[in-house]
């Protein structure tokens, strides 16, 4: 089974919680198999129990510490951002907005439509969707060529635990819809692969990539 990620042939089995897993030792990635995978149906009805309220003042603080982190120390006002896989309330397109931002969210059940990939962006967001993609590489990389030049591509999304006993307890792993799970040399990978720059890694989810200062590309998008 190839890597979703790198597309790497030597990954190799590993098991959890009763679920396959396939962990590749060139990117780092580890993907559920996908016999495990929701329905598309399944999917969306997962996503519509999420209560990601935007005026929860919790909520508020960690979605304002990944704009302060990740955004804001590489981004000029009004910077042109893409709320990716907003979901169904787009709580960070809001905080972003409020922040003097142009975001706007895309999400392929709640946010539909096809404008925002004829166009180029300062800063393209994936804030806890990177673990739901089921094709990553390819996903990430064209949001890449989506980029306008020196742009980034901003990721949280929870690390996975080294030690067995640790991933096999992990919560995070036990949502049906994460698909995937990012070491920190993942991101270093897709960086390689991409021609971006790794600007940022920080424990326990976060990583930030920017494009060159040479010209925009295009491409096509799926998850």
């Amino acid at each position: 089974m190839r890597c979703r990620l790198c597309s790497s042939d030597s990954t190799l089995p590993r098991l959890a919680g009763g679920l396959e897993y396939r962990d590749c030792p060139d990117c780092g990635y580890i993907g559920l198999a996908p016999r495990h995978w929701p329905s598309r149906a399944e999917e969306e009805a997962r996503y519509r129990l999420h209560r990601n309220d935007p005026a929860e003042p919790g909520y508020r603080a960690y979605l304002g510490a990944f704009a302060e982190l990740a955004l804001e120390p590489f981004l000029g006002p009004g910077a042109r951002i893409l709320d990716f896989g907003s979901g169904p309330v787009p709580a960070l397109s809001l905080l972003l907005a409020e922040r003097g931002f142009a975001a706007r969210p895309y999400d392929p059940f709640f946010a539909p439509g096809s404008s925002w990939r004829r166009r180029s962006w300062e800063a393209i967001v994936l804030h806890e969707v990177a673990e739901h993609l089921r094709s990553p590489g390819r996903t990430l990389a064209a949001l890449a060529r989506r980029l306008a030049p020196g742009g980034i591509l901003a990721v949280r999304t929870r690390f996975p635990p080294e030690d067995p006993a640790g991933f096999e307890s992990w919560w995070y792993r036990r949502d049906s819809t994460h698909l995937g799970f990012w070491r920190p040399e993942s991101f270093s990978r897709l960086a390689r692969d991409t021609g971006l720059e790794l600007a940022l890694v920080r424990e326990p989810d976060l990583a930030v990539l920017r494009a060159a200062t040479g010209s925009a590309g295009r491409g096509s998008i799926s998850s």
